[in-house]
């Protein structure tokens, strides 16, 4: 997807402050631009179109990251974070080499038994849990971490597995982010919000 594979990401945006509406803890969250898939109902549609967005150096990233010292996890979602697979596998091996601490979430649209080329390989040997699965909106949840009832919850460590109600079960929460001249929502919406 990029000129230069594996050193490079086009995101859509980040919250680097961190986030306690994607995961357990406070998570460095990163979005991902670009993806196929357009889903009715989609949460992040200016996500979607396949063009230069923000595009930052893995190793630039990656460094800071790691000096966030008050994040215990990193949630990433997009767009679709399997078309970058090389670079944020990169990313996250750079970052675990100094944070190897740092746990990771990985939301996409694709399903779990089809993630089987080498980049998706290298990306999930570096996930702790994975949601898969593309939003279907007539499947709709209203609790834990997926966005509709089809999409299923893979814990491919154990890392996490002690959260799983969360996952699966716990209120979800919207918060407002101020940065720069822009507002960012982050969550997973359902008709009763709590925005903290």
């Amino acid at each position: 997807m990029h000129p230069i594979e594996g050193q490079v990401l086009n995101l859509w945006n980040t919250c680097r402050e961190g986030t306690k509406a994607l995961g357990p803890g406070l998570r460095y969250a990163i979005w991902t631009q670009g993806c196929l898939r357009r889903c009715p109902g989609c949460i992040s549609p200016e996500s979607q179109p396949i063009k230069p967005k923000l595009v930052v150096e893995v190793e630039l990233l990656a460094d800071d990251i790691v000096k966030n010292a008050k994040i215990s996890g990193i949630t990433i979602s997009g767009g679709e974070p399997f078309l970058q697979a090389a670079s944020l596998s990169k990313l996250l091996q750079l970052v675990k080499q100094k944070r190897p601490e740092l746990n990771v979430i990985v939301f996409t649209g694709f399903y779990k038994d089809d993630l089987k080329w080498s980049d998706a390989v290298g990306l999930l040997e570096q996930t702790d849990v994975l949601i898969d699965g593309p939003f279907c909106q007539e499947q709709i949840s209203d609790k834990g971490l997926r966005g509709s009832l089809n999409q299923k919850i893979h814990f491919l460590t154990d890392t996490l597995k002690y959260c799983q109600d969360e996952f699966e079960n716990a209120l979800r929460k919207m918060e407002v982010h101020v940065e720069g001249d822009e507002i960012i929502t982050i969550g997973i919406p359902n008709g009763n919000q709590n925005i903290i």
